[in-house]
């Protein structure tokens, strides 16, 4: 899926976790803003793709291979690569807590277990955020690199399974931005209805996670290929017009002019 779908689905996660918290609005965008850092990262592997990589990070650490032959390749550092696993989750965080006891002279380490404590939803925000990349990365095409590498350093790879397409899948931005409004504006009730809150805030996460696989798996095309595919710009549009049918012209339309604005795959 493209950046900015899973961007707001870690937002979405975050927006649910804050109704969890009933500490200030601070630490309520803490939690949100973590969850939508974590739905970002792992694809800060696309890295090599960028047109001054070879300069930059291949010449430094004197890579053999161009950027783009790392990014369509099966090195660990490849896309969908070790970035795209649990382990890299686990890493992030003990590099956090690292950060903490090395560079801050306040933080004791036998203050980690409190610490946890007191920033858990903070940090399970962006794990949650993190590991629902990964899941949504499952269902688009193989490709090169057939799935994502979810449980690195084991070499096998999940997913690669070809229901969705790689992006202008705006159905499915719209049932992850309206979970993340919907949580959004829950967050702004009292307090003291935290028990209700975050049930309510369960129950619109989970109505939107069955809506959204109900989608993926009602596609009427097969988006399966493997390696590279001559087929790449029909299936794209196939992909729009599958959104056409499902939001309607005057939706679908509005949802192409956004795609339009926005550098960014969509």
């Amino acid at each position: 899926m493209d950046l900015i779908s899973h961007m707001f689905t870690g937002l979405a996660v975050g927006s649910v976790l804050a109704n969890f918290s009933t500490k200030n609005w601070k630490h309520k965008l803490s939690i949100i803003f973590f969850g939508g850092l974590g739905g970002a990262l792992p694809d800060f592997d696309a890295i090599s793709l960028w047109s001054k990589f070879d300069m930059t990070f291949g010449k430094l650490f004197q890579l053999s291979h161009s950027g783009k032959d790392i990014y369509f390749g099966k090195f660990w550092y490849s896309h969908h690569g070790a970035m795209h696993s649990i382990f890299a989750i686990l890493l992030f965080i003990l590099l956090f807590f690292l950060f903490k006891i090395l560079f801050q002279k306040k933080f004791k380490t036998k203050n980690i277990l409190s610490y946890f404590k007191e920033k858990q939803l903070i940090i399970f925000a962006f794990a949650l955020g993190y590991f629902c990349h990964l899941l949504e990365d499952m269902p688009t095409p193989a490709s090169v690199w057939r799935g994502v590498n979810l449980l690195f350093p084991s070499k096998n790879y999940v997913g690669g399974f070809g229901k969705i397409w790689w992006w202008n899948n705006y159905d499915l931005f719209l049932i992850i931005f309206s979970v993340f409004s919907l949580n959004i504006l829950l967050n702004f009730f009292p307090n003291t209805l935290k028990h209700l809150k975050s049930k309510i805030a369960c129950s619109i996460f989970f109505f939107g996670l069955i809506l959204f696989l109900y989608q993926i798996n009602t596609r009427s095309v097969d988006f399966s290929y493997t390696g590279h595919t001559k087929n790449y710009q029909k299936m794209e549009q196939q992909s729009k017009e599958i959104q056409k049918q499902i939001l309607g012209t005057k939706l679908y339309n509005k949802m192409a002019w956004l795609d339009s604005k926005i550098p960014l795959y969509f």
